[in-house]
Formats: C-alpha cells, structure tokens, sequence
C-alpha cells in the first residue's frame, strides 16, 4: 500500500504546528525534533505580540459588527464577542503551554516522529484525516465571501483585525487537526501489535505504546479541555444566536449553521477516535491474554507451576482522562449531546413564545 497520502498530512499537520508555533522546536532527519533557543525567543515574541493586539482585534471586531447592514440584537452581538474572546482565549494558553512545556513536547513528537516511520495509516483513517483537514480549510474559506463584500466599505484597521482574529482562530483548529492525527496514528500502530505473532516483543512495544499514550495524554489534556469544552459552548452559544437570528430576521444564516455543523462533526472526530483508541487496546489486551504471553526469562517449569506471575498480562489499560473531569468515550459524548438536547428544547420554547407575541 503507497504511504503518499497520510504521511503528506501528518507531515503538513507538523509544519502548521511549526508554523503557527504550537510546536516551537526544529527538525532534521539526523538530531530529529529539539527545541532552539532562536524558536523560542521568536515564539515567545509572537505570543507576546498576539496578547498585546488581542484587545484590539476585539474593538474592531466590534466595530465591524456595528458597520454591517443586519441590524442585531444587543445580546446576539455579546454572543458573537464573546465566542471570538473565547476563541481567541484558548488559542493564547494553547500557544502559551505549549512554550512553558516545549521540552517534554519535543520529546513526545520524537517518539511520534519515530512510530510515523513505521506504522501506517489504512486508507478509512488517511480519509478521515484528510477530511478533517478540508473542513478545517473549508471552514476558513467560508469568511472569503464576506470580507469581498465589506473590503470597499470598511476602514482598513477592521480588515486587519478581522483578518488576525482569523489568524489566532484557526490554531486551535490546526491544534485539534494534530491531536486527531496523533491518535490516528496511535490507532494504527494498535492494528499491527494485533497482527504480530512474536512472543517477548508485542509486549514491549504494548509497554511502549502505553506510556506513550499515557505522555499524549498529560501533554495535551489542558488543551484538549479547552478544545472540548470552548467547542462546545461556541456550538450552544450560536445555536441561540441561530434562533434569535430566525425569529428577528425571519431567515436562516447559514453561516451559524455551517459553522455549528462543522464544530459539532470535528469534536465527535476528536472524541470518536480517542475512544476508538481506547477500545483497540482493551482489545489487544484480551488477546495477550488468551495466547497467554510470557516474558523471556520465565521457564515452562515456572509457567506451568501454580502461581502464575503477573508478568503474563499487559501492564494496564488506557484512559484518555482530561485534568481528572471526563474521559472521552462514548458516555461522554452521548452526555454532551444529551445536554445539548435539553438546551435545544428551552431555546424552541422561548422562539415559539416569542413568535407568538
């Protein structure tokens, strides 16, 4: 199987990273992923940059919402603001983190860096990943028809700040598209541990492969909470602002409705392939189990004797558990949905008594 389409996206993933400096550190094939001392005075300048035009970005982008012919609700407006703030927000302290912990970074990226030169996507997985990142693109692409519109009538500091706000916006998306290819990969190197036949060696690289996860998991849980948790009130916060919009308007924004789609669909990606991750390595725990593994320096006699070591079984499971609040699985998705559901129902009781008045 051609290894051309998945090693272009994780390999486009790690530039994007470097480029928006989520990943402050230099790579070559000899010395492979290490942090510089000029990346990182140029990352922390740029961090520092960011917070010191965050304020201003935000007048602006409230100056821009006052200069558009829609006439909005005073509490629509405090909804869009405060989704950029948030925004904006979780991509300074996903910028700000990944600085203050660039060396336990490098390192975790060396390990993927090494398993990405011998573990293989399947072509379901290169689909996925390479989906995920058109809808991040597509998501970016849906502001160009806007800013052709107001590009003649709207001062340049709006445009500009508008255009950074973007800017800062999309790295916790190209942050969420890294995560989701990190547990991509981790997936596919489960399916080859199922497929060896070895005796001594699955078990080392199932120890491995769980202490690596186990890094991914404290490396990037702050951010992921961010992510989970940013997405989720954005998605809430506009399906109010959706309403609000169709009661006032009498029409339907589309780009509200673009926008909660493609976050919905992207943070079900994220929480669909941690527990799919989750529930491989369950998997291939059993199956050790059942051929009954043992370590090399264990005899038969010692094997077959009564007390049987604890060495014979898989050292643990994973759990992709986020600053001790919530695992993601399943139970925390259909959670989400669940309340997200509820609030569905109160924002269609408030439209329709509104409607009737």
């Amino acid at each position: 199987m051609p290894r051309f389409p998945h090693v272009c996206g994780l390999c486009l993933l790690f530039r994007l990273w470097q480029l928006l400096s989520l990943a402050p550190v230099a790579y070559n094939d000899r010395e492979g992923v290490r942090c510089r001392r000029l990346l990182t005075l140029s990352a922390f300048l740029k961090w520092l940059i960011l917070v010191a035009i965050a304020p201003f970005i935000l007048m602006q982008s409230a100056a821009l919402y006052k200069a558009t012919n829609v006439k909005h609700s005073s509490f629509f407006n405090y909804i869009a603001l405060g989704t950029m703030a948030g925004d904006i927000g979780i991509s300074l302290i996903l910028l700000a983190s990944h600085l203050w912990q660039r060396q336990q970074l490098a390192h975790l990226l060396n390990q993927f860096v090494n398993l990405h030169h011998t573990t293989r996507l399947s072509w379901p997985a290169t689909l996925m990943l390479w989906t995920k990142l058109l809808l991040s693109l597509y998501e970016v692409l849906c502001n160009i028809p806007f800013l052709q519109d107001s590009a003649k009538r709207l001062p340049w500091p709006q445009l500009l700040g508008y255009g950074i706000e973007l800017y800062v916006q999309h790295v916790s998306s190209v942050y969420a598209n890294g995560i989701f290819g990190g547990l991509l990969l981790l997936v596919a190197n489960l399916n080859e541990l199922e497929e060896e036949d070895g005796q001594s060696l699955p078990l080392k690289r199932e120890r491995h492969w769980l202490r690596m996860s186990s890094k991914f998991s404290s490396t990037f849980q702050l951010g992921i909470f961010l992510l989970v948790i940013g997405n989720f009130i954005n998605i809430l916060a506009n399906m109010y602002a959706y309403m609000s919009y169709f009661v006032s308007q009498h029409g339907v924004p589309l780009t509200i409705s673009n926008y909660c789609i493609i976050v919905a669909i992207q943070l079900y990606a994220l929480v669909m392939v941690a527990h799919l991750c989750q529930v491989r390595h369950s998997r291939l725990c059993r199956r050790y189990l059942q051929l009954g593994y043992t370590p090399d320096n264990l005899s038969l006699e010692k094997a077959m004797g009564p007390t049987i070591p604890l060495l014979m079984s898989p050292l643990g499971s994973v759990k992709f558990t986020i600053l001790g609040l919530f695992t993601l699985d399943n139970a925390f998705w259909l959670f989400l949905v669940s309340y997200a559901v509820n609030f569905i129902v109160i924002i269609l009781q408030f439209t329709l008594e509104n409607m009737k008045r």
